[in-house]
């Protein structure tokens, strides 16, 4: 994998918790970094799809008669992994 370097300014509480926490963990301080990158990286797409979802669903909101439909659905899938009749 390339690798470029970055010279990033931070706050020097942070710096002094986050060298702290990766010395405890024994991990490069790149590393350290990388990984916090990563996580907000897989935060920020979680984020982008959730709205995508919410603007999807005030476009076309469900009706009673979906919510109906999937209770009636998730009824039936528990009755019949039970042995039961559905209601």
């Amino acid at each position: 994998m390339a690798t470029v370097k970055v010279a990033v300014s931070l706050p020097k509480d942070q710096f002094q918790l986050m060298e702290k926490r990766r010395r405890a963990l024994k991990v490069s301080r790149s590393s350290a970094v990388r990984e916090a990158l990563s996580q907000w990286l897989r935060v920020s797409r979680g984020d982008e799809a959730i709205r995508r979802y919410v603007e999807g669903y005030q476009r076309t909101p469900e009706s009673v008669a979906d919510w109906d439909a999937m209770e009636r659905e998730q009824a039936e899938a528990v009755a019949q992994e039970l042995g039961h009749e559905a209601w």
